[in-house]
């Protein structure tokens, strides 16, 4: 009887072991999974995890005319002469000389939108490079929520060969319905002077070779095509 006993307190003895050793992986479990996910969310902090609050559903479409959009004119007596505008105060898009518009849409705090710099400063320079394309294909950029300091600050840091505008309140920005950035509008003149929308790209742009070939392309196109009916 008292072997029975010994038996009976060592077996509850056991099954309290195992109780606290499961107990105890269960909380080891939940701790690593707490970790996890805040070295995750520390590292899409860290990678400038660059999105919209504002759904994509109502950005611009192939065949859209691109907003009027106005700015102060702080270019650099190169930029002016490389856009094709002259010295009045108050620039439109609608002022720059060129067939085709390429808009690119960034931060200066957002990673994803340096990351997409060397392949556009290659688009940049293979244009530059061809008599052919240069006079006719243009890039500007618009730097939503930055101030100019920031913006010449960037310009210098990262070799950024092409204008930048500061949109400092957001008003270029919100004009296209707050995209997601990097975001690249590529435009076309029309018969009328406005720009059509010929294509838009979310993200990064991964070679400079195919952009520039679409950039032919669409070179090509006549802006009416694209309108939508």
């Amino acid at each position: 009887m008292a072997q029975t006993m010994k038996v009976g307190l060592n077996q509850a003895k056991l099954e309290e072991c195992r109780g606290l050793k499961n107990m105890e992986a269960k909380k080891k479990d939940r701790i690593f999974m707490a970790q996890l996910i805040f070295f995750l969310l520390l590292s899409m902090a860290a990678d400038g995890f660059c999105v919209s609050l504002k759904s994509d559903h109502s950005i611009l479409r192939s065949g859209d005319t691109f907003p009027s959009i106005s700015f102060p004119n702080s270019f650099a007596a190169e930029e002016k002469k490389y856009l094709g505008v002259d010295n009045k105060a108050t620039l439109s898009l609608g002022d720059i000389q060129a067939e085709v518009l390429v808009i690119k849409y960034l931060n200066t705090n957002c990673v994803y939108c340096v990351k997409s710099l060397p392949v556009f400063n290659e688009v940049f320079e293979t244009i530059a490079r061809e008599p052919g394309l240069r006079r006719r294909i243009k890039i500007v950029a618009i730097s939503a929520g930055d101030t100019p300091v920031e913006v010449a600050a960037f310009k210098e840091q990262h070799a950024v060969p092409y204008p930048m505008i500061p949109d400092t309140e957001f008003k270029a920005y919100k004009a296209v319905n707050e995209p997601t950035v990097p975001f690249i509008v590529v435009t076309k003149r029309d018969k009328r002077g406005r720009w059509v929308v010929a294509t838009v790209h979310v993200g990064l742009t991964f070679s400079a070779e195919s952009f520039v070939g679409e950039l032919k392309a669409i070179l090509e196109i006549d802006p009416d095509a694209l309108k939508k009916n």
